[in-house]
């Protein structure tokens, strides 16, 4: 921290920063109180720090500066996430990685499609002609509308290679209803995992999507980081794990809650996954490649790499 600054130091745990109207709002256990706009505010011990709260700092320029609990760095907004907030506030570059982030996610679809034999399914044809109304889209909403369809028509056309006793008849989530779909969940939850990791690691605040609009505390960029990867890293080995057989209903536990992995279901994916993510390809392991991904996008944010491209899987055919 350099010396000199007016800095706004605040302390506890399990607090919180949050806006209200113009100003800030700092709670913990204590109570709570206005922060001024000085020109950093550091936070140390155990919390959370709103987006809203975030975008007003670096609207009026202020640094934002937090430290865990054993006072190491985990995000300063001086140097990259600024750029980032500004970048996001910009309606055309937002409305342009929403754009990127949701054509690869439908290349990709079609590419897993093509290699279950699909590409002669009415879902194949339809998303084919969903993916070219992305560039006509004039809002992000419009993007996620044509996104929501595309998936859709896409985890219908899933229903042809999954053996119909796993009870998949559509994706469900929140609770899931079917051994496939607690399988994809417990998988992109992994994957989410390590896209923050790697937005984190370049300087990013995982939270402040393109597609996904920001919530709270929800890691929204990291979900359009996944985007890129979910067919690659989950569902490419999710899949084949239901049509082999692999996974038994023995793998999962039945509630009227929904259906979840048990510790041997668990244990079984997290083998298969992990082979994936360290599966040497001509352009390095998978994992590399989610790291790659969100440095390209530090640089794209920084104006270091003038064109942000999004991680296709037909690449690796080439």
């Amino acid at each position: 921290m350099e010396i000199g600054l007016p800095i706004e130091f605040l302390y506890g745990w399990g607090y919180s920063l949050h806006r209200r109207g113009g100003r800030l709002v700092f709670r913990c256990s204590s109570g709570f109180r206005d922060v001024g706009f000085e020109e950093c505010i550091e936070l140390d011990g155990e919390g959370s720090i709103g987006v809203d709260a975030l975008r007003e700092a670096c609207r009026r320029g202020v640094r934002v500066a937090v430290k865990s609990r054993h006072g190491r760095a985990i995000l300063d907004s001086k140097p990259l996430v600024v750029k980032q907030v500004e970048r996001f506030l910009c309606d055309s570059d937002r409305l342009l990685i929403a754009k990127l982030v949701a054509e690869a996610s439908a290349s990709n679809k079609l590419y897993l499609m093509g290699l279950l034999g699909l590409q002669g399914s009415q879902e194949y044809s339809a998303i084919e002609e969903l993916a070219s109304r992305f560039t006509e889209a004039s809002t992000v909403w419009g993007v996620m509308a044509v996104e929501a369809e595309v998936t859709r028509l896409y985890y219908e056309s899933l229903r042809r290679v999954i053996p119909g006793d796993y009870g998949f008849t559509a994706r469900s989530r929140r609770p899931p209803r079917d051994p496939v779909s607690a399988s994809m969940s417990f998988l992109n939850m992994m994957l989410y995992s390590l896209c923050a990791r790697a937005l984190r690691y370049h300087g990013l605040d995982e939270r402040l999507g393109f597609l996904h609009e920001p919530r709270g505390d929800r890691a929204s960029l990291a979900l359009d980081l996944a985007e890129e990867f979910r067919q690659p890293l989950v569902d490419s080995v999710v899949i084949p794990a239901f049509t082999s057989r692999s996974m038994r209903k023995s793998d999962f536990k039945y509630s009227v809650n929904g259906v979840y992995l048990n510790d041997w279901g668990r244990g079984k994916l997290m083998k298969l996954y992990r082979h994936k993510l360290n599966l040497r390809t001509p352009l390095g392991s998978f994992e590399q490649l989610v790291y790659r991904q969100a440095e390209q996008l530090a640089k794209w944010v920084s104006g270091e790499l003038e064109v942000y491209r999004p991680f296709k899987a037909s690449l690796l055919a080439t």
